[in-house]
């Protein structure tokens, strides 16, 4: 029986989860952009059209869906939430965990917001942060985000705010909640050996997620650049022996110590707490602390970042927009005074 368990770049906090009442609505959104007559219509009737319809169309929607919360597989409200990992042990038959993010997980949205037609992202961002935040300027001045940035500089920003609430804080909650578990070891590692075959961003300066698993599994090893194959093997053995044996080359994690295990190009290193508690992932999770709490990494993480991203469709937009007119007015009437 597997007593062991390895998540690299996610958990169910970056999922995103609907209620069966935003299902509906998506599923009528959806079914009129297919043609289909949702008016005066039952669900069954229209659930039958969608059927029938040609597979070329339905891919063209372009939707992926959601997980349905508030049902049987998943019950809660708050499953897909930090705060729900914070505070939920591991199953009990668990011995042992590694719980990794890359230290460049907002690749991922780096390449979804590059795909937008939009401009002045920077203050887009500040004027979300200034509408949803008690302190919009410790968030920015973390990263260093200014109104005044090209939007390829104040993306690669936003995105590592992603990756730093998004992965490495939902890593944080994970490790919170399987604390509550002291027979239970927990190992925290981060990955930061930069992806040499990234396109968008500048290779080898970003560690990116699915590059951390391809270079786990190795089937590109022989197009590796010479500086970078000396961390990707000593992480491929790490990973490799710990699935074998159960051994790991760090201590536990625990709240007090917060040892965390990180693979670079030029090889291993444990961190303990006081080594890393001025980094800006550490910094973004005091001030989500300040901001609400235990709800804190959740609303920078769904009222931030993905309200950011999300705006950045056409279909949500005006929803941006709205803060954006609220936020020059503000800053124009600040000015005046």
């Amino acid at each position: 029986m597997y007593r062991k368990a390895i998540t690299l770049s996610g958990s169910t906090t970056v999922l995103v989860t609907m209620t069966p009442e935003e299902h509906r609505r998506e599923f009528l959104y959806q079914a009129e952009k297919l043609g289909i007559k949702i008016r005066d219509c039952s669900m069954e009737d229209i659930a039958m059209e969608v059927i029938d319809a040609p597979i070329d169309a339905i891919r063209s929607l372009e939707y992926c869906g959601a997980p349905c919360s508030q049902s049987e597989l998943i019950p809660d409200a708050d499953w897909a939430t930090m705060r729900h990992a914070r505070y939920t042990q591991p199953n009990s038959w668990l011995e042992s965990q590694i719980l990794c993010s890359s230290t460049y997980d907002g690749s991922i949205s780096h390449l979804v917001a590059k795909s937008q037609e939009r401009t002045q992202l920077a203050r887009i961002f500040a004027a979300i942060c200034h509408a949803k935040l008690r302190d919009p300027q410790g968030l920015l001045a973390i990263y260093q985000i200014d109104e005044d940035d090209e939007d390829d500089v104040a993306l690669e920003k936003i995105c590592q705010v992603a990756t730093d609430v998004g992965y490495y804080g939902a890593v944080i909650s994970g490790l919170l909640g399987a604390a509550a578990s002291p027979e239970i070891n927990n190992y925290h590692v981060l990955f930061d050996i930069g992806n040499p075959f990234s396109r968008l961003l500048k290779k080898g300066q970003f560690a990116t997620h699915t590059w951390d698993v391809v270079s786990l599994f190795g089937p590109y090893d022989d197009m590796l650049p010479q500086d970078c194959r000396q961390g990707v093997f000593q992480w491929r053995q790490a990973i490799l022996t710990y699935c074998d044996t159960g051994e790991f080359p760090c201590d536990s994690w625990l709240p007090m110590s917060r040892s965390m295990l990180v693979f670079r190009i030029t090889g291993i290193e444990q961190l303990k707490q006081e080594q890393s508690v001025d980094t800006k992932p550490e910094r973004a999770l005091r001030l989500a602390e300040q901001e609400a709490g235990g709800h804190g990494l959740d609303l920078l993480w769904e009222d931030v970042i993905r309200f950011f991203l999300k705006t950045g469709n056409p279909r949500y937009s005006h929803e941006a927009l709205e803060i954006m007119e609220k936020y020059d007015h503000n800053c124009s009437v600040s000015l005046g005074g």
